[in-house]
């Protein structure tokens, strides 16, 4: 993945240069929904052998996504380019009482790498609508901590897995360009159906980390217009 996305920076490096394309730089910020099916079913796996009463406090809630995207306009529908963001979650499992406690925690951190395929869509004057659909890499690590206190004594493990996995996310997004700025909304589906786990020494479990869900945010950047035919006159 990591050759792919220099082969694609070269590419637009190229073209952009040759051809006198648009190029933008966006900043992103927003929301995530996460599927975690298999983590929650290790959870829910987990109280039934526990045997004291225990709660799930957290539960691989929604949390904020940030990221940025380079792209270049190829022709006048169709931008390429690369987007990278992060996501993190997790949940809590914990019990406690006047002998003791206990808990146990998911940190789930993701990386996302990808390519950006934008079709536009419909624009007028500085307004746009383009459809992207983004497809890359997922890399993951997830910690799992237990920690159980007695009285004054207490025990804790800590165990590291990592896991990588493709997705593929459909995107809408609304923007608005004043000058060279440019900025907007999205909204899209964040699709990514493998991702086994990992241990710290390569065994392959039968889990995975899914990061599936709604993605939604803002998006902030600058966007840079071809000279017009005058300006390329008067420069010379």
């Amino acid at each position: 993945m990591a050759r792919t996305t220099i082969m694609i920076l070269l590419i637009m490096s190229v073209f952009s240069q040759a051809n006198g394309q648009k190029v933008e730089l966006i900043f992103t910020a927003g929301m995530a929904s996460y599927s975690m099916r298999d983590l929650k079913t290790m959870n829910a796996d987990l109280r039934d052998q526990l045997p004291f009463n225990s709660e799930v406090t957290d539960n691989f809630p929604m949390t904020l996504q940030f990221g940025g995207q380079f792209a270049v306009q190829m022709i006048k529908k169709y931008k390429l380019g690369v987007l990278y963001a992060f996501n993190s979650t997790g949940s809590r499992i914990s019990s406690g009482d006047y002998s003791g406690s206990y808990l146990f925690d998911n940190v789930v951190n993701g990386h996302t790498i990808g390519i950006l395929n934008g079709f536009l869509v419909y624009d007028h004057k500085a307004f746009r609508i383009d459809f992207l659909a983004n497809i890359g890499m997922v890399i993951s690590s997830l910690k799992m901590k237990e920690e159980l206190t007695v009285a004054d004594t207490t025990v804790s493990t800590s165990t590291h897995f990592r896991s990588a996995g493709i997705f593929l996310e459909p995107r809408a997004e609304l923007s608005y360009q004043w000058k060279y700025l440019k900025a907007g909304f999205y909204l899209g589906y964040f699709i990514n159906p493998m991702g086994r786990i990992r241990s710290e020494d390569g065994q392959e479990l039968t889990s995975t980390i899914n990061w599936s869900g709604l993605r939604f945010g803002i998006e902030i950047g600058f966007r840079q217009a071809p000279k017009s035919s005058k300006e390329a006159t008067l420069s010379k």
